[in-house]
């Protein structure tokens, strides 16, 4: 009996331990290349402060002017509130510069490393 509580109890540990692992791999980077930096100009079209991670879309002219949807990934909505972010540091219509680890498949995405909104520089992202 004492043998059999324990091994439900083992056995919870580790299927709570895979759920877990399960749990937070989306948090990786590895679909980002780590490697460069890429830095794009363009105007915020919309901004989701959302878990897992706040994304901002903005619209970014290429050289012969035709507009590319682009995507940057911040960190969670709780670190940024830390950093003195809320749902209106950035607004649609704002003019953002942001740098960011590209997607390693070559979607219009970034890990943005820095945001740079009305002049002022934010790099804790």
């Amino acid at each position: 009996m004492r043998s059999s509580r324990m091994g439900s109890i083992v056995l919870a540990f580790v299927l709570a331990g895979i759920s877990a692992g399960s749990a937070f791999a989306h948090h990786g980077e590895a679909h980002y290349d780590a490697s460069r930096l890429v830095t794009v100009r363009g105007i915020v079209t919309d901004f989701e402060f959302i878990n897992p991670h706040v994304q901002i879309s903005f619209d970014v002219k290429d050289a012969r002017g035709n507009v590319e949807k682009w995507v940057g990934e911040a960190t969670s909505p709780n670190m940024l509130i830390r950093r003195g972010w809320d749902r209106t540091t950035v607004k649609p219509g704002d003019e953002i510069t942001a740098t960011g680890h590209p997607a390693k498949n070559g979607s219009n995405s970034l890990r943005l490393e820095k945001l740079v909104i009305g002049g002022k520089e934010i790099d804790e992202l």
